[in-house]
């Protein structure tokens, strides 16, 4: 059958990354982003907060939907009321402008078990009692499945965990985090030390490859079996930080070292000029340092002391029997920002 897809947040890592697989498939896809998300395919640029389109021709045949949107807040409650609002503002943008929608992709993560609270039961699965007081996740699965209802659509949400892939607008991007990290280091002369205490060095954590993400986000659009469910998409496997130091410092030709407890949004403030000398030294793309990287974001990442780990048994018992190897997924990665100009 026929399939157009809109992708709500284009210029992040999970956006992008599907809109350059849909197109290597040759598939039709449409970007919506505030800004020029830099896909190579069509775009509409707005501002659901803020801005009402009327009559947009591009959406009338789109069949698709992923959204996978964010608005940042500075605190808790204004960043579930701002992201409640923009995924309200998404569904009124295709009840109105899209009248050919078939389904809905909505991209959410670990957080709606509380994983960014504390410790947490593990493996996460996804029938989970919600976390007490709630998360903008439940606010939008809830408006997503009663819409959803209304217009006859069907629907799945997504949890991947820390999403890695190449992306040059998203800050919350852990791979453009160690690669930037790594880079200034080195030009510094110092090994690469593990910015963070001991025990979240030795901690169970997990990642999920934006290539298998986007494969999962196809699957869920095409596969029955998925319609109305929730699912965990994870790379299947597990991984210590501190086995994957030394391969992440080899891949910059450095030493590594132990845990520094360093907080990265402290001691990564000045350092814009430096950057800014590997870019010209190096012939990289021309970003800045804020625009490729958010410390604070490093910070909680490399701060979580208690075990992360969902398990991925429901979406193998529906179909998708996707994995990759998180620890060459993550030097792969890092080989990938190189090759690309992003980082020396």
């Amino acid at each position: 059958m026929h399939r157009k897809t809109l992708v709500i947040g284009a210029s992040g890592v999970i956006g992008g990354a599907y809109i350059r697989y849909l197109a290597r498939l040759g598939e039709a896809v449409l970007g919506l982003a505030r800004a020029p998300a830099g896909t190579g395919e069509p775009e509409i640029h707005l501002d659901l907060l803020s801005e009402r389109p009327d009559g947009v021709e591009a959406l009338r045949d789109v069949t698709h939907v992923v959204y996978a949107g964010f608005a940042a807040a500075l605190n808790g409650e204004d960043l579930r009321a701002k992201n409640a609002a923009l995924m309200k503002a998404a569904l009124d943008l295709l009840e109105q402008s899209c009248p050919s929608v078939r389904h809905v992709t909505l991209l959410q993560g670990m957080k709606a078990y509380g994983s960014h609270l504390g410790p947490f039961k593990t493996p996460a699965r996804e029938d989970d009692p919600r976390i007490p007081g709630g998360h903008f996740y439940d606010d939008q699965l809830d408006m997503l499945v009663e819409r959803a209802a209304a217009r006859g659509w069907t629907w799945t949400a997504l949890r991947p965990h820390v999403v890695i892939g190449p992306a040059r607008r998203s800050p919350q991007n852990l791979i453009a985090v160690l690669g930037v990290y790594a880079s200034l280091r080195k030009a510094e002369g110092l090994p690469l030390d593990f910015p963070g205490p001991e025990p979240a060095f030795d901690t169970v954590y997990q990642a999920t490859d934006a290539e298998l993400l986007s494969k999962a986000i196809d699957w869920a659009g095409r596969d029955r079996r998925a319609a109305g469910e929730v699912f965990n998409i994870t790379n299947g496997d597990f991984f210590r930080w501190r086995h994957v130091w030394p391969e992440v410092a080899a891949v910059f030709g450095m030493a590594a070292a132990g845990p520094s407890g360093l907080s990265l949004a402290d001691s990564m403030q000045d350092k814009g000029v430096l950057w800014r000398e590997l870019v010209g030294r190096h012939g990289l793309e021309e970003n800045r340092l804020e625009d490729l990287v958010s410390w604070s974001f490093a910070d909680y990442i490399f701060g979580t002391t208690w075990d992360v780990m969902a398990s991925t048994f429901k979406c193998r018992q529906a179909g998708f029997l996707e994995f990759v190897d998180s620890e060459r997924m993550i030097t792969d990665r890092l080989r990938e920002l190189k090759d690309l100009k992003i980082v020396p």
